[in-house]
């Protein structure tokens, strides 16, 4: 008799299909489930998913014409036939010790519906664990489970790369919403019909790992898709930062009726910081359409957008007419001054409580802001919030993604950031990125930007800035790119006398910071061989600028072959 249905759902083309079925196979006959295996997978998939199984008996697959993870896997459910429903994604490895500590722990109690465990690929933090980081470290996940959380415990919402519920309860409550695209968000709802029938979810301390969890896109618009629906049905917005939203979520009463369920969820946007978003444009408003509706198309609800215009003609003036009715932005006209003062404009302009400029050719993806004020929100420590970088071309095409030197483990790591200076100063990279990638706190800006202007840096007056913001905290990193940088000839960077400002800069910030936490003597003589090669690769170069700068330049590479 058939106690199990497996449902393992084709959501990665295919490519880990074969892993994931012979896992989920080994798994129920090693733990002596009487278990069966459902492969619901889209019909532009069915050849390929068949290939991948075809040396495997006793699995039925069923093809259906859908993307949707909600319609598959309620597909699949048709075909079940067990009293307990385990809904696997592709890329999941189940095992049988995880297997068994989720039967043992939905069969505690007839009242929980659902139990859910960890994985290293979520949407949602609320079942992550950054599996990769752990192993780097020589800690396998299982065992930092059980001491972080050695006992099954109550769970706000459970995820569905790995799922498992009483089927009763499952369709009493009417499976999976049918409205969610794709992926994303149909778990989330299906958890709340289910606490609101009486049922619990609980999370259980096993560790699934995801196969495919290296595999960052750079547009995840799982949240971008489930929020409206959301937002809609519960009023629940998950463009707010998770660690604000999971607080209202502990204080519902689920017996409630939905309209204060509803008023609840929505009464979290209260306590979202406002963000402040500073677009400066000079007589390019083909790009900077791109780059302000990229911003209004932020999933993050809580922003104002002030555009300061810089440009000569009227072209960008006459563009922005068209979104003024928006409230969410602020159009100044700006007179023509030194890049190092615009600063001093905006500024007293931002009434929010963090800062992200963008230029006018680069692009900021949905989730950006959502994620990266959740990172402040979570380490209080932190002063920087950053992501590596796309980077496009002038055409907007994709052209890869630019890589911090030091790996990143997992969705996003967080650094001290006397660590972070130090690479920094001694790769003489900008890692961290250009401020169209930052994130930072509007109360540290005035000091650190005047600081910075100050000491005269130009040409890495953003590196000088991260150096300070360093200095005083730590830097979190997201392994994914949450924004993109576009290159194109008319860019300042791309001209010679920025090379050369740059490694004379580059010099200027590695004596500033000697002796410092950044810079032990063996660290400054690390950064004085990097400066000689800058110094030998840009020789040619300094030869088409001007004179006084070739000067400087030749000072600077003298000082390193002493």
């Amino acid at each position: 008799m058939i106690t199990t249905s497996i449902i393992l759902a084709v959501t990665e083309g295919a490519d880990y299909l074969r892993a994931s079925a012979e896992a989920v196979i080994s798994a129920y006959m090693d733990c002596g489930e009487d278990a069966e295996l459902i492969v619901v997978t889209p019909t532009a998939y069915l050849s390929k998913a068949e290939e991948a199984l075809r040396h495997i008996d006793d699995i039925q697959i069923c093809p259906v014409e859908t993307n949707s993870l909600a319609q598959l896997n309620n597909y699949g459910r048709a075909f079940a036939s067990g009293s307990r429903v385990l809904f696997v994604r592709e890329g999941i490895l189940l095992h049988a010790e995880g297997l068994r500590m989720l039967l043992d722990t939905i069969d505690r109690s007839a009242d929980i519906g659902a139990v859910g465990p960890f994985s290293n690929r979520t949407v949602f933090e609320w079942q992550y664990i950054n599996a990769e980081r752990l192993e780097a470290d020589g800690i396998t996940p299982s065992t930092e489970l059980a001491q972080s959380a050695p006992e099954p415990t109550d769970s706000l919402f459970l995820e569905n790369f790995a799922l498992l519920v009483r089927t009763e309860a499952f369709d009493r409550v009417g499976g999976f919403c049918a409205d969610f695209p794709e992926s994303g968000g149909e778990d989330i709802d299906l958890s709340f019909r289910l606490k609101c029938m009486g049922y619990r979810l609980t999370r259980v301390p096993v560790y699934l790992r995801h196969v495919a969890a290296d595999l960052y896109r750079i547009y995840d618009m799982r949240r971008a898709y489930a929020r409206p629906i959301l937002l809609n049905k519960w009023g629940l917005d998950i463009g707010l930062p998770e660690s604000l939203w999971h607080k209202a979520l502990m204080a519902i009463d689920w017996q409630q009726n939905p309209a204060l369920i509803h008023a609840t969820c929505r009464s979290v946007l209260l306590r979202a910081p406002l963000v402040s978003i500073f677009i400066m444009t000079y007589n390019r408003p083909e790009y900077f359409r791109e780059a302000l509706e990229s911003a209004l198309a932020q999933i993050y609800p809580n922003i104002e957008i002030i555009v300061g215009d810089f440009g000569t003609d009227d072209r960008t003036q006459q563009l922005v007419q068209e979104y003024l009715a928006d409230h969410r932005i602020r159009y100044v006209r700006a007179p023509v001054s030194p890049r190092k003062e615009h600063h001093k404009m905006f500024h007293p302009l931002a009434q929010g409580d963090f800062i992200q400029w963008l230029m006018d050719d680069d692009i900021l993806l949905p989730d950006r802001l959502t994620l990266m004020v959740d990172a402040f929100l979570r380490y209080p420590n932190v002063t920087l919030v950053t992501s590596q970088r796309g980077v496009i071309d002038a055409e907007g095409k994709f052209m890869g993604q630019w890589n911090a030197p030091m790996p990143l483990y997992g969705a996003y790591e967080v650094f001290h950031g006397a660590d972070i200076g130090k690479t920094l100063l001694i790769e003489h990279s900008n890692f961290i990125g250009e401020p169209s990638i930052v994130l930072y706190k509007n109360e540290d800006h005035v000091p650190i930007v005047e600081t910075v202007v100050a000491c005269g840096y130009d040409a890495l007056a953003d590196v000088a800035m991260w150096l300070h913001f360093l200095l005083q905290g730590d830097c979190v990193i997201f392994a994914r790119a949450l924004g993109l940088l576009r290159r194109h000839t008319h860019q300042e960077g791309q001209k010679p006398e920025n090379y050369i400002s740059g490694v004379i800069e580059w010099k200027s910030l590695m004596d500033e910071y000697r002796g410092s936490v950044f810079l032990t003597e063996e660290g400054y003589h690390m950064c004085e061989q990097g400066i000689k090669e800058m110094c030998s690769r840009l020789e040619p170069v300094s030869q088409m600028v001007d004179p006084s700068l070739r000067q400087a330049f030749l000072n600077c590479y003298r000082s390193v072959l002493k």
